[in-house]
């Protein structure tokens, strides 16, 4: 099992040390002044969770303040993208998944909304039951809250494919889903929303103070899971990391010995069931503004981020295909099942 200890510091770290994810910091303005032309810094310049290039506000910096940034490398989007990597996943994709399971939904007594709007328009979905059962075991997932990390969607769709497919799972278990939280960004293939923002980066305590389309999540989810008093046996946020799979957990000390046995327990679990996951993990104390650490912090929920690859090649030495990646939503499920 590889472990990685990720730490965020108050000083600028060199950006060569990274390769498995975002590197996020902060560092003073006299710092990034020095490096104005580096076109893969993006700056929280206003503190407000909205990302811009340090090329392009350079000189609109302070320099005794000192600012978030993120390193933040921009995803291939040539054209042929598809003759090169796995499928890129789009908006048009997940609204064409949802309708083919819409019968299955009914069937089983579930439901797909429209909660809110991206900024551009696009539809915000949820799939939930139509009643929540306090006696079933309640699993929460978002996905794509960055946008351009779409190989996520293809794990959930192998997910929810074997949790409607499984008479036991259903008496069992409800799901809670919001599978593309960053439409707009998953249609420009970029990290961010429509406003520069880093999406998993603005959940607030209070869901009327989270920003853009992660105010409508927040709300859907305080309405539906949280003013009732109901806690989920995981929550799993999935994303697409720069070049391997791991899963972002806190340390020790965050929440507690016993959290901390939880969420281990749920990585060595899922290691044995998925190949490519592999028990891996990083040590990330995050920041304030992720699903995972708000949603922890203030209810105490198990949170995981789950991490793939987000541009896979066609042509790569490991045989990763579409159906590896269907393939690590089933293990997520399996590993769900067999430990609660």
């Amino acid at each position: 099992m590889k472990n990685t200890i990720l730490f965020l510091s108050l000083i600028f770290i060199p950006l060569s040390a990274w390769a498995t994810c975002v590197v996020e910091f902060q560092t003073s303005g006299s710092d990034l002044s020095l490096r104005e032309s580096n076109s893969n810094l993006m700056v929280d310049l206003h503190q407000d969770g909205r990302f811009f290039p340090l090329d392009e506000v350079y000189k609109e910096l302070k320099m005794p303040v000192l600012y978030q940034v993120q390193n933040y490398v921009h995803a291939d989007k040539d054209t042929g993208y598809d003759d090169r990597y796995i499928k890129y996943y789009h908006y048009a994709r997940i609204l064409e998944f949802l309708n083919e399971k819409s019968e299955q939904f009914e069937k089983n007594g579930y439901q797909t909304q429209t909660i809110g709007k991206s900024l551009s328009g696009r539809d915000l979905m949820a799939v939930f039951p139509k009643k929540l059962d306090p006696t079933k075991k309640l699993i929460v997932m978002f996905g794509r809250h960055h946008g351009d990390e779409g190989t996520a969607n293809w794990i959930i769709e192998g997910f929810v494919n074997e949790f409607f497919n499984r008479v036991e799972t259903l008496k069992n278990y409800q799901l809670v889903l919001y599978p593309m939280v960053n439409p707009d960004g998953a249609e420009n293939q970029v990290r961010y929303n429509n406003n520069r923002r880093d999406l998993n980066r603005v959940w607030a305590n209070d869901s009327r103070q989270s920003k853009d389309e992660v105010q409508f999540i927040h709300t859907h989810l305080s309405d539906l899971v949280l003013s009732k008093g109901l806690k989920p046996v995981i929550t799993l946020d999935m994303h697409g990391s720069f070049d391997e799979d791991f899963i972002y957990r806190v340390g020790r000390s965050t929440f507690g010995q016993a959290y901390y046995e939880t969420q281990q327990t749920f990585i060595d679990e899922l290691g044995t069931l998925d190949p490519w996951q592999a028990a891996n993990f990083i040590l990330s104390e995050g920041e304030p503004g992720m699903a995972r650490i708000r949603l922890a912090k203030l209810h105490g929920w198990h949170t995981l981020t789950h991490e793939t690859p987000r541009d896979i090649p066609l042509r790569n030495s490991r045989n990763r295909t579409m159906q590896s990646l269907i393939d690590q939503g089933v293990a997520a499920l399996d590993t769900i099942e067999t430990l609660y």
